[in-house]
Formats: C-alpha cells, sequence, structure tokens
C-alpha cells in the first residue's frame, strides 16, 4: 500500500486499494443477502460484509474501509457473507 496518502483520509483504505492494487469494491444484492460490500483482489476476496438493517450505503462503505485496513494490516480475510448464507440455509 502507498504511504504517501494519509491513513485519516475519508475511506482511506479504500482509497489505497484501489489505487495500489486491481482490487475491486462491490455492493449490492448476494442472494439471500439483500446488501453486501465486498473488496476482492481478482477472484481473492479480502472483506466480505453483510449490511446492516437500517445502514446506509455511507456507513457500509465506513464499515468495509475500517475492515480492509484490519485485514491489509492483519494479512487476514474478514468474511460476514459466507457464515450469514451457511446460517440462512434451509437444514
Amino acid at each position: 500500500m502507498s504511504k504517501s496518502r494519509s491513513n485519516t483520509a475519508p475511506l482511506s483504505h479504500l482509497q489505497s486499494f484501489l489505487d495500489d492494487t486491481r482490487g475491486q469494491i462491490t455492493i449490492g444484492e448476494i442472494p439471500p443477502i439483500r446488501r453486501a460490500a465486498l473488496a476482492a483482489q481478482g477472484k481473492k476476496v479480502r472483506v466480505a460484509l453483510v449490511g446492516r438493517d437500517g445502514e446506509a450505503v455511507a456507513q457500509l462503505l465506513e464499515r468495509l474501509d475500517a475492515a480492509l485496513g484490519k485485514a491489509i494490516a492483519d494479512d487476514a480475510v474478514i468474511d460476514e457473507v459466507l457464515p450469514e448464507i451457511k446460517r440462512r440455509r434451509p437444514g
């Protein structure tokens, strides 16, 4: 990640991710989840968040930014989507 941008700027982790990688940010429906936000590099998902009830898109983007910063710092994956899909499956 580029060190030239301040990490205190709004959505700085998202900005760095898009500037420094060939990554994508996606917001939309992943059935049965009505709203989700993903940050991925190619087929590798770094962060996948489930939108909360009543959460504005701006709030979801702020959570995505914070989670992406943590995922990059910890070299980890943060995935709320897959567990939620599994939880909702009839079984």
